[in-house]
C-alpha cells in the first residue's frame, strides 16, 4: 500500500504540470524571437560595412558610371542623380542617362541595378531613344566602321536622304566614320559648324572587330567636348586621351560587371590598353551633333566614309 502511494507520488512528480509546458515553450519562443532580433540587425550591419568597406558601394557605382562614358557613345550621367537603397546583403542602384543633341541634353535611359553583394544579378533598362544602336554589336553592324572593314549592314546613303528630308528646324546627332585614322584636334577643325561629342579610338581590333583570341569586341572611345558635371570623370580634364586610358586601367579589374552593365559584351580591356600604351590614341569614327544644314554639308567631305543618323530633336542651337 505505501509502495503504491510512493509510486503513485513519483508518478506525479515526473509529470509536467500544465503551466511547466506552457512556461517552456514560452523560454523556447522568447529565445527564438531575441535570436531573430539578433540576427536581423546584424545582417543589416554586415551588410553596410560590406558595402563601405569589402567592395564598396562607390566602387560599383563608379563602374557603372564609367563604362558607360567608354562604350556608349554619346551619353554623360547627370550629378547628383544616383538613387542607393541597401536591404539585406544586397544593393540597388538607379540613374538616368542622358545624350546631347544640338546644344540640349535629353533623358534617354533609365537604368535599374540590383546587386546581392557585388554580383549584379538584376539589371532593367528603359529607353526613350528614337534610334536605337545595336543592343549587341557584331562584326558587320557597327554604327561605327573602321577604314579597313567593309560596307556596314546600314545604307549610309540612304542615311544621308533621311538627312536631307527633315524640316530645317531640327538638329540631329550623327554617327560618322571615317577614310583614315585621324587625330581628334584634326577631326574637330574638319568638322566645322558642328559639335564633335565622342571619339571612336582605335585599339588594334577595330580592322576587324575581333580580339586575338577571335571574340567579337565593342567600339570604346571617350566624350571630346569638356564637361563639367559632377559626376564625369572627365571633369577639370587636362587631357581627355589620357583620363580615358586612366579609366580603361580603372574598370579594368571589374571588366565582368562591366560589360553586364553596358551593352557592348566584349571589351578586351588588357590587349585594348596594351595598344594604346604602345600606339597612342588615333579616331576612326566620331559623334557628331548641329544643325540639319550644317551636318548635311558635310557629306561631300572626303575624310568621312559612312554616317548613320542618330537622333533628332527640335531647333535647340545656339552658338
Amino acid at each position: 500500500m505505501n509502495l503504491g502511494n510512493e509510486r503513485n507520488g513519483f508518478a506525479k512528480k515526473a509529470a509536467p504540470t500544465g503551466k511547466t509546458v506552457t512556461a517552456s515553450r514560452l523560454k523556447l519562443l522568447l529565445a527564438t524571437l531575441s535570436l531573430a532580433l539578433l540576427i536581423v540587425p546584424t545582417s543589416y550591419i554586415l551588410t553596410f560595412v560590406f558595402y563601405a568597406f569589402g567592395t564598396k558601394s562607390t566602387t560599383l557605382m563608379d563602374t557603372a558610371s564609367k563604362v558607360l562614358y567608354l562604350t556608349e557613345p554619346n551619353t554623360a550621367l547627370e550629378e547628383l542623380e544616383f538613387d542607393m537603397d541597401f536591404s539585406l546583403f544586397s544593393m540597388d542602384l538607379s540613374f538616368d542617362q542622358y545624350k546631347q543633341v544640338g546644344s540640349e541634353q535629353y533623358p534617354v535611359r533609365h537604368y535599374d541595378l540590383h546587386f546581392v553583394f557585388d554580383d549584379l544579378v538584376d539589371m532593367d533598362v528603359s529607353s526613350d531613344l528614337e534610334r536605337t544602336p545595336p543592343k549587341y554589336p557584331t562584326q558587320t553592324n557597327q554604327w561605327l566602321v573602321h577604314p579597313a572593314q567593309g560596307v556596314p549592314e546600314f545604307n549610309s546613303e540612304q542615311e544621308w536622304q533621311v538627312l536631307e528630308g527633315l524640316p530645317d528646324e531640327t538638329v540631329v546627332e550623327a554617327y560618322v566614320s571615317f577614310n583614315d585614322l585621324y587625330k581628334v584636334t584634326d577631326i574637330r577643325k574638319e568638322l566645322q559648324g558642328t559639335d564633335v561629342l565622342w571619339a571612336a579610338i582605335y585599339t588594334g581590333t577595330e580592322d576587324e572587330m575581333l580580339s586575338t583570341d577571335g571574340d567579337v569586341v565593342s567600339p570604346i572611345g571617350y566624350p571630346v567636348q569638356p564637361d563639367q558635371t559632377y559626376w564625369s570623370p572627365f571633369r577639370d580634364s587636362m587631357s581627355h586621351e589620357e583620363t580615358f586610358l586612366q579609366l580603361l586601367k580603372e574598370i579594368e579589374p571589374y571588366e565582368d560587371l562591366s560589360v553586364e552593365v553596358s551593352s557592348h559584351k566584349n571589351l578586351e580591356l588588357k590587349e585594348r590598353i596594351a595598344f594604346i600604351e604602345e600606339n597612342g590614341f588615333a579616331a576612326y569614327g566620331a559623334v557628331i551633333s548641329g544643325p540639319k544644314q550644317e551636318v548635311g554639308a558635310l557629306k561631300d567631305l572626303e575624310l568621312i566614309r559612312y554616317m548613320k543618323l542618330g537622333e533628332v530633336k527640335l531647333w535647340n542651337w545656339t552658338e
